[in-house]
């Protein structure tokens, strides 16, 4: 087999790995590992190497080029638009980040579109509206994700970072300090003394590794997007609790409007939700949506079902990997998407992992500053799962209902509060 070394590897190119790629490339050698074939919309050149790669400065690593979807009118790199994507948001407080990684200027002028109010109908009695402009870092913005993955892979390849997409499944394994990383369909073997986990929630690397991962919530997300309606001019998040979840919708930049709702795994309903007309029917029900959701639709809108509870690797099974493994983003863990930091999260960890390696580069110890990222992380989630328990011990007016009352048994360690109405 062929082996090629490097400084650094990071398997997933989604916002946290091409964030740290774009944070470590302009000194290392890094290389960035994708298993999805990204591609391209109009033909455009993706700077990057199908299946090979090697970090020699002297060699010349040849541009994948994809054929253009029928109709693509934007000209950068993108996931498949049969598989939208979620995670529309990001905080104001992601600015200082976007500076750090040198993108804050190109991110502003992408067309992310501002935030506007939250309208909030969780506890008993009227909608709440909260205005983010009295937020001290600013609305945030509803992000276009195509185009926003897309910049963060072509800043992380501006910065020196090799990316290597359709790279199909791989095996990791540690050795006399190096990790290695093989690839049996290409016949080569990629080595590294530092080995980053952010394929997501899959968290691929760290369970290949055995490294445990807890899911606290079995919560499934049901989203449509809904095309884009010329009377819909609303520009407010909309949040609601209903007897077996709850409910967010947002118009995003491409003028479609998301609809989601969130339940159990094991509701009786999901499978009737699958249905676009019964998912609208269900969410016309509520008072911040009705108003804002089509009454008909002409053409066929897929509902798409995923994994949206909390999860997070063991901390103590991570301190016991060999030193130079890191787990980001949503591989190390995952938010519950009422919180809204998902990714803030892929940004602000992927930074925290850049200044841990930096630091094992000078001369530090390795275990000690990986100990240290991992209480970092673990402080994270600590503060997360209170305000998570906060939110969630409301609503008082569907609290004997299931959804809520498992909840908040599982807050408080206890299977008391369980009831067994639906």
């Amino acid at each position: 087999m062929r082996v090629a070394d490097w400084d650094a590897i990071i398997v997933g190119a989604g916002p946290a790995g091409s964030a740290l790629a774009c944070r470590l490339g302009t000194q290392r050698r890094v290389l960035l590992l994708e298993r999805a074939a990204l591609r391209v919309h109009g033909g455009r050149v993706a700077h990057g190497v199908r299946g090979d790669a090697s970090p020699s400065s002297d060699a010349e690593v040849s541009p994948v080029i994809v054929a253009p979807f029928a109709g693509a009118t934007s000209s950068l790199p993108t996931a498949s638009p049969f598989l939208p994507r979620i995670g529309e948001s990001l905080p104001g407080a992601a600015r200082v980040l976007l500076q750090r990684f040198g993108l804050l200027e190109r991110f502003l002028a992408a067309g992310h579109v501002e935030r506007g109010a939250t309208v909030s109908h969780w506890d008993d009695g009227e909608p709440v509206w909260f205005d983010h402009l009295r937020d001290p870092s600013g609305p945030g913005w509803h992000l276009d994700r195509n185009r926003f993955d897309a910049d963060l892979r072509e800043a992380a390849i501006a910065a020196g970072a090799v990316l290597v997409d359709g790279c199909g499944p791989w095996h990791a394994t540690h050795a006399d300090g190096v990790w290695q990383i093989e690839r049996q369909a290409t016949a080569q073997i990629h080595r590294a003394p530092v080995l980053v986990d952010a394929t997501g929630r899959n968290a691929a690397i760290a369970r290949q590794l055995g490294i445990p991962r807890r899911v606290d919530d079995e919560l499934i997300c049901l989203h449509a997007y809904l095309p884009p309606c010329a009377d819909d001019e609303d520009d407010c998040t909309r949040v609601c609790a209903d007897r077996n979840g709850w409910w967010y919708s947002v118009r995003v930049p491409s003028g479609q409007r998301v609809l989601a709702f969130h339940l159990d795994a094991d509701d009786a309903e999901l499978h009737a939700l699958r249905s676009l007309p019964n998912l609208l029917a269900k969410a016309r029900q509520q008072v911040v949506l009705a108003d804002v959701l089509p009454v008909t639709l002409d053409v066929d809108v897929v509902v798409h079902a995923r994994p949206a509870g909390s999860a997070m690797l063991d901390f103590v099974a991570l301190a016991r990997t060999a030193s130079g493994f890191f787990a980001i983003g949503d591989a190390g863990l995952s938010f519950d998407p009422i919180a809204s930091q998902g990714m803030f999260h892929a940004l602000a960890s992927a930074e925290s992992a850049a200044k841990v390696i930096a630091a094992t580069d000078i001369g530090t110890d390795a275990a000690e500053v990986r100990a240290a990222f991992l209480a970092e992380q673990s402080a994270v989630s600590a503060h997360y799962r209170r305000r998570l328990q906060g939110t969630y011990s409301g609503p008082s007016r569907y609290r004997g209902h299931r959804f809520w009352a498992m909840r908040r048994a599982a807050e408080s360690g206890t299977e008391s509060g369980v009831a067994a109405s639906a």
